[in-house]
């Protein structure tokens, strides 16, 4: 038996806890930093009005990573609910539709925001001073939103084989 591997029907709850709890706080920890990172990157490289450019497109990655979490919580949840009884088919499928249906969502916000860039960088507070750095962040970042949202998703999804360290 691999050492990671985790028996939800036998383990003790608090020791199961504890092996899901930490991996789960240190990815959710590890995905927030690279939004930190960022900032501070633009901040010391580029300069202040860089920095507010991408605090103008962070609803962004706030509601990519709410759909990835969204349908990660859920499916697995429910997928949780299958492999208890043994159905690990119902359960492949519930997660494949998850993820389908997060990227179709996320992939379709994408468009919509690089098809009306200028319109949403305005609603989201831009001036016309940072207009040119939004628009330029946005060409880097809005394309990727699905890979944020991916590991949102995926966080919750890979822990599912019973290796919550490996997620």
């Amino acid at each position: 038996m691999m050492q990671d591997s985790i028996d939800f029907g036998t383990m003790n709850i608090p020791k199961l806890f504890r092996k899901m709890f930490i991996p789960t706080l240190l990815g959710m920890v590890l995905s927030a930093t690279i939004t930190i990172i960022d900032g501070i990157f633009v901040g010391r490289g580029v300069g202040s009005d860089a920095l507010a450019a991408v605090n103008i497109v962070a609803p962004f990655f706030m509601l990519s990573a709410g759909i990835g979490l969204m349908f990660g919580v859920g499916v697995s949840i429910v997928a949780s609910i299958h492999l208890a009884h043994n159905k690990v088919k119902v359960a492949s499928i519930n997660i494949t539709q998850a993820i389908t249906v997060s990227l179709s969502i996320t992939v379709l916000l994408c468009a919509l925001v690089m098809l009306f860039r200028t319109d949403m960088a305005y609603l989201l507070g831009s001036s016309d001073l940072l207009l040119p750095l939004v628009l330029e962040y946005m060409n880097w970042i809005v394309p990727f939103l699905a890979c944020n949202m991916l590991l949102s998703v995926g966080l919750f999804v890979i822990r599912l084989d019973g290796s919550p360290t490996f997620a």
